[in-house]
């Protein structure tokens, strides 16, 4: 047993250090820029696969093809730098944070088209040799990678710390403003700190395809992830601190891994992230400057007093607000449910169901990230509880839909409301990692939970809605299930536009233009809090039943973390906290893969292009941010 112990603390410390360079670039991003830069997974990806493509097509060493990658993936750094922050400096504070995701987006899609969506053998230059010391062991690999990783470390830390440049960055970091004033350029900062971490990124995504033996295109979210939670355990304005939160993560996965099995591998990691950012959302080495905390706008403390929303909302007074009154939902709601009567078409009748299914989803993200100023990055998860509900009570316990329907909301609501508790402590950047946390724990519930979801294996054979209380009556065909889907769709945006005009919806946006004056005003903000969540968990636990009903299968992918960017895309695109864009956003944004079916692997480009140009050119989004 001990030996088993120092195996994978041996094990953990490999992986540790690839976690900590990919945590050292979110620092050095975040310190000069005030940025969660999502992009940094697509340079970690890149970094494997140039270096791949050296060694399998233009049969380079790989020391060489590694060097090639690094300095190819520090330009894309520097290009990235001019495309996602410079022309969205004086945007709203989201919109740079959405410009690396759509271009994460962009460069995912992009290289499976060009290296195909399967994963490949990465080559090694030297036959792998395992060192047994008593009942343990260790790899020349796992040497390998744990020496060049502490070397890079030691590296960056030098030039910090005893080079020119590298003092900028740090001053840059500790106070722009004081840096500018004492001749600092911050733009070539900027594109420096761009460069490093693309550097990092590339080093990273190199050793852990030598580490894994294999590249696929779609492993730079799952290690942007994991240097998130690396950057923010060790503190995200401290460099040592990435170091330290990146061990301490591998440590934790490979103990996890060892002793409760693969699959709690990531549910460690992410339920650890979590514990942190309640506990000590600075994070072990970080400090409680403002910057640590939720950005120039935050405050530390208990109370923080704005989102990375806030400024966003103020675009009200400068654009003109398209939106429907509460009774217009219902208005179009009966405008579709005409439809049926025109066509027989199951293929448009399908179609135009899941955009209304997406139209509910997109809002119920809205009413979080828009109007209570929370950037929800896991909302997919509450989609999933409502489709496991429904699934679990009609298939396995037999309930009609009378039943199921009211159960799944109240249930959704319910989870949705408890997982927001540990988010009131937090502000800006730490409570949207803490909601992408929460989707990320909740997803891998889904997959590990077997005796109950079905895991990987899916949930199949949802029978079709049933309704006791009619006599029995069935909704066998997609013709039927569409009325009872405009009915859910139309009703649940109907109640939420109502919230969201109500006293209570002012005093959402109030608690996100400031939490710290509405709590001074006397105002209960964690019962808004918790309402809010309540109301967003059952319009996405409505939208995720009525998929289980309309799909009859389900599985964990479709609610996955990407699942959550691309909702949290849609409402963007309408406007957040504009309940009527984001709506008509995502009607209109899960209609048009249909319509481009022929290109169905460009779709993630598309999306991602359309999101670079409305930050860029109406940041508010197209009907107007509220």
């Amino acid at each position: 047993m001990i030996e088993l112990f120092f195996s994978q603390i041996v094990n953990g410390l490999a992986i540790g250090q690839v976690y900590a360079l990919i945590a050292l670039g979110f620092s050095l991003v975040f310190g000069v820029s005030n940025l969660i830069n999502f992009a940094q997974g697509g340079l970690f990806m890149l970094g494997a696969f140039f270096a791949f493509s050296g060694v399998s097509v233009f049969g380079l060493p790989l020391w060489l093809a590694a060097l090639v990658s690094i300095a190819l993936v520090a330009v894309l750094g520097i290009l990235l730098e001019g495309v996602a922050l410079r022309p969205l400096e004086n945007g709203p504070y989201i919109a740079p944070v959405l410009s690396t995701l759509a271009i994460s987006l962009i460069v995912d899609q992009l290289a499976e088209i060009i290296w195909s969506p399967e994963g490949q053998d990465f080559p090694l230059p030297f036959k792998e040799i395992t060192f047994y010391i008593g009942n343990s062991y260790i790899t020349s690999t796992d040497i390998l990678i744990f020496v060049l990783g502490g070397l890079c470390t030691l590296a960056l830390t030098w030039f910090l710390a005893s080079s020119w440049m590298g003092r900028t960055v740090r001053a840059a970091a500790q106070d722009r403003d004081a840096a500018a004033q004492l001749g600092v350029r911050a733009n070539d900062v900027r594109r420096l700190a761009f460069a490093l971490a693309g550097v990092l990124g590339a080093v990273s995504g190199i050793l852990v395809a030598m580490y894994f033996k294999s590249v696929f295109p779609q492993m730079g979210l799952p290690y942007s992830l994991k240097g998130f939670s690396a950057a923010l355990l060790g503190g995200l304005t401290s460099i040592p601190g990435a170091v330290f939160g990146g061990i301490l993560l591998g440590v934790t996965e490979t103990l996890a891994s060892a002793y409760l099995g693969e699959g709690y591998r990531d549910l460690a990691a992410f339920s650890l992230l979590l514990v942190f950012l309640i506990f000590r959302p600075q994070g072990l080495l970080g400090d409680r400057r403002l910057d640590a905390l939720g950005g120039a706008m935050g405050a530390s403390g208990s109370m923080p007093s704005t989102s990375l929303l806030a400024s966003a909302s103020s675009q009200r007074s400068a654009h003109r607000v398209l939106e429907l009154p509460p009774w217009g939902f219902l208005l179009c709601g009966a405008i579709l449910s005409l439809l049926p009567l025109v066509t027989h078409s199951g293929y448009v009748l399908q179609a135009v169901v899941y955009a209304m299914i997406f139209a509910v989803l997109s809002a119920s993200v809205s009413l979080v990230s828009g109007s209570m100023g929370i950037l929800s990055l896991g909302h997919a998860a509450f989609y999933g509880v409502g489709a496991y509900t429904v699934a679990i009570l009609a298939k396995t316990y037999g309930w009609p839909t009378e039943l199921v329907l009211p159960a799944c909301i109240i249930v959704t609501a319910a989870i949705a409301a408890i997982s927001a508790l540990p988010l009131y402590r937090l502000s800006g950047h730490t409570a949207a990692l803490g909601t992408l946390a929460i989707g990320q724990i909740f997803f891998l519930v889904f997959m590990i939970w077997i005796s109950l979801t079905r895991g990987p294996m899916g949930f199949p054979d949802i029978p079709e809605p049933r309704f006791a209380s009619l006599g029995g009556l069935r909704l066998m065909h997609i013709g039927q299930k569409y009325w009872l889907v405009a009915l859910v769709a139309a009703v649940g945006l109907f109640v939420a536009q109502r919230l969201v005009n109500s006293g209570i919806g002012r005093v959402w946006r109030g608690m996100r233009e400031d939490r710290l004056a509405a709590h001074a005003a006397g105002l209960p903000v964690r019962r808004y809090m918790l309402l809010g969540f309540a109301v967003s968990g059952a319009l996405a636990g409505s939208a995720g039943g009525m998929f289980a009903y309309v799909q009859s299968v389900i599985s964990p992918d479709s609610f996955n973390v990407p699942a959550s960017l691309l909702i949290l895309t849609m409402a963007v695109l309408g406007g957040l906290g504009n309940l009527t864009g984001a709506a008509l956003a995502g009607f209109v944004m899960a209609i048009v893969p249909e319509l481009l079916r022929s290109f169905a692997e460009w779709r993630m480009i598309v999306y991602g292009l359309i999101l670079l140009l409305m930050l860029r050119w109406r940041p508010e989004g197209l009907m107007g941010a509220r």
